[in-house]
């Protein structure tokens, strides 16, 4: 993969240059003027009628355009589903800002395994999902809807003029699936909740069964999903079931959403009512508690465990209520708290497809990592920086056999980390000198299809000195699990094929040793475009493996594992930790095709210069006195193969052409980057310097 890189000349700065960027970009805070590309709803129906994929021909408001495809995850048949409806703190708050924001205390979803579709709430007449919320909802497989919601007088203004007539709410639901290819999301939540006129009711109906059917067209896999609100007659009210007065909306669309105050005799109608189509009825449960079986909170799984007895989906509404209600402080305990008590009634999916790899970043951090180096100090939140989530947590340690061996604790920690904001940290307790600690760390169904690349990447806290590490493929077919071996007896690489080293038919295992050192210098190289030292010198150790199934059973991976074994001579109760900081499984020849990758064409557009008004940065580190202000919009090409994300960096050029050491900028989520006030230092005396960006691809 090669980076592609603009200059921008130092000499006549044009202090006085204002670029008009448009409407979707505001400032970043209180006591800044600078402006940052931000994700907004639209407020009416002249906004949605006239807003268009493309204008001037450029691609309409390309930074809020998520870029992650929704991702293959595995799949239980014939099971309820999972709806969550995001409702936090009237919505579009730090999430809005496309490209992160300066803080670590936000809110976030990490428990995707058990969440089926996402639905992004508010109460604004159309509310388009900010890019980083789709980014990572899709990496996980999880579907994404928008929300059209009409509400009191203003609503019923807005349906009198899209229901007007048939062309009209034609025309709307157009513009609605145009925004959701545009944008890369799923579809819909339609919530009308204002009286209709009687003749509206048949134009509604129209409007979305034509907007499913346009939906589907436009979007593979999308969903159009009914809110319990008005019915037939035209009058709001809400049926807490799926009956008669509503089942013409059910009809039209791929789902609906009932309201929370229901009882269980409503449940056993609505299930009756569905037929085939049960798993299409999402029993709204209301995390806030108003007038919801159960009381929300820490008790919604009593409502939901009366939902699963009937065989209905549930749709969850204002998960945010972790973080609104309980705070900042204890966010991450009680979110685990609230999803370990749902666990056993949410079918777990995991990863699916190739290639897998996982940082286990949540999308914010202390500070910013790339290859266990700081290169972003102080607390950051980028939603679509989240990777992959295990799709086991520690709640397995508490569980049937496991619950009293070796004290096992898993969690994601933002001390340090190899890529992103966080790490997966391991650790427990040896007992006794046969003891070996295992943890499940994801389910999958990934097919094995050709030979494999397959690295892991960690750090020691504490137990180096007695303990070895091996990661675990569980596999069908007749051997039931690859292991993967440290090999430190191969650093010369004089074993034969490199691969295996034994195949142990008692425990139905494959045994891998890691590659010599002189190929993974090149792999270190070729997927973190980095050395062995640069990453040692942070305590993290790489090992690589390359794997071959010459069985041709049509081998699949069904979950992955790491264990600690006891080594050495060392006996009595001994403590171990060790910091995961990546998992990579991809087919060997994917990794050829990506070096290929160029980033082309890169321009420099919209700038501004201005003079620092404060004496430090966002960081808090200090500005020279001959500093000036950069702000600009970088734009590049990717064509060869889809990237998840790009790093910025820029440095100083000569005259003469020599540069600086690269300083990084921050990371785009697609073919473009705002920088937005990057500190320059700036001699008057030197008109011929300029400062140079680099964009590198991050696969």
């Amino acid at each position: 993969m090669s980076g592609g890189t603009v200059s921008v000349s130092l000499g006549d700065l044009d202090f006085s240059r204002k670029p008009q960027l448009g409407q979707n970009f505001e400032a970043e805070s209180d006591s800044s003027e600078s402006l940052v590309p931000v994700c907004r709803p639209l407020y009416t129906v002249e906004d949605v009628l006239s807003w268009t994929p493309n204008k001037d021909g450029c691609k309409t408001d390309a930074f809020n355009i998520a870029t992650v495809p929704l991702a293959k995850r595995t799949q239980q048949d014939g099971v309820p589903k999972t709806l969550v409806c995001h409702d936090m703190k009237g919505g579009y708050i730090e999430d809005r800002f496309v490209q992160g924001t300066w803080r670590d205390d936000c809110y976030l979803i990490s428990h995707w395994q058990h969440i089926d579709t996402f639905v992004y709430f508010s109460h604004h007449f159309i509310m388009l999902p900010p890019p980083g919320w789709t980014n990572a909802a899709h990496r996980h497989g999880v579907k994404v809807l928008g929300t059209l919601i009409t509400e009191w007088d203003d609503g019923a203004k807005r349906c009198r003029q899209f229901l007007k007539d048939q062309a009209s709410c034609r025309g709307l639901a157009d513009k609605l699936a145009q925004m959701a290819q545009h944008y890369n999301f799923d579809g819909w939540l339609i919530n009308i909740e204002n009286p209709l006129e009687t003749p509206q009711v048949k134009i509604l109906t129209d409007f979305v069964s034509y907007l499913t059917d346009v939906m589907h067209t436009a979007v593979q896999e999308s969903e159009v999903i009914w809110y319990d609100s008005v019915i037939t007659s035209g009058e709001l009210k809400w049926q807490d079931e799926l009956n008669d007065k509503n089942r013409i909306f059910f009809d039209s669309c791929d789902g609906i959403f009932l309201n929370y105050t229901w009882k269980e005799e409503g449940l056993q109608r609505s299930l009756e009512m569905a037929g085939d189509r049960q798993h299409d009825v999402y029993v709204g449960v209301d995390v806030f508690g108003r007038n919801c079986y159960g009381g929300g909170g820490f008790n919604c799984n009593k409502a939901l465990s009366v939902i699963r007895n009937q065989g209905l989906s549930a749709a969850i509404f204002a998960t945010g209520w972790v973080h609104e209600k309980l705070g900042a402080d204890n966010f991450s305990t009680n979110q685990n708290k609230f999803w370990g008590l749902l666990s056993d009634l949410c079918p777990m999916h995991g990863p699916a497809a190739l290639p897998f790899v996982t940082s286990f970043c949540r999308g914010q951090g202390q500070n910013f990592y790339i290859n266990g180096q700081v290169v972003r100090r102080g607390p950051w939140y980028n939603l679509s920086c989240q990777q992959f989530q295990t799709t086991f947590t520690s709640a397995q340690f508490s569980q049937g056999k496991d619950q009293t061996r070796g004290n096992r604790t898993m969690d994601v920690c933002t001390k340090d980390s190899f890529h992103g904001g966080s790490s997966l940290l391991l650790g427990g307790n040896f007992v006794q000198a046969s003891d070996a600690l295992s943890f499940r760390l994801f389910s999958s169904d990934i097919p094995v299809q050709s030979s494999l690349l397959v690295s892991y990447t960690y750090k020691w806290e504490t137990g180096a000195d007695h303990t070895a590490v091996h990661l675990i493929l569980n596999t069908t077919g007749q051997t039931k699990q690859w292991v993967l071996m440290e090999g430190d007896d191969n650093k010369d690489g004089d074993n034969g094929d490199k691969t295996s080293i034994r195949n142990n038919a008692v425990d139905q295992a494959v045994y891998f040793i890691a590659l010599p050192d002189k190929e993974c210098d090149r792999l270190y190289k070729e997927c973190f475009g980095c050395t062995r030292n640069e990453t040692a010198e942070q305590g993290w150790c790489t090992r690589f493996y390359m794997l071959k199934d010459d069985t041709g059973e049509g081998r699949r991976i069904e979950g992955i594992d790491l264990r600690f074994l006891r080594t050495g001579t060392v006996e009595g109760d001994t403590d171990v930790c060790l910091r995961l900081g990546e998992i990579r499984v991809m087919n060997a020849g994917d990794l050829e095709k990506k070096q290929k990758a160029t980033v082309t064409k890169v321009t420099c557009r919209d700038v501004s210069w201005k003079k620092p008004q404060h004496p430090r940065t966002t960081t808090g580190d200090a500005i020279a006195a001959n500093t000036v202000l950069f702000s600009a919009t970088l734009q590049w090409e990717y064509l060869q193969v889809p990237s998840s994300c790009f790093d910025v960096y820029f440095s100083y050029k000569g005259a003469a052409g020599n540069t600086s050491d690269k300083v990084y900028v921050g990371r785009a989520q697609n073919s473009m980057y705002r920088v937005v006030d990057l500190p320059v230092i700036h001699d008057e005396a030197d008109t011929e310097n300029s400062i140079e960006f680099t964009v590198h691809p991050v696969e």
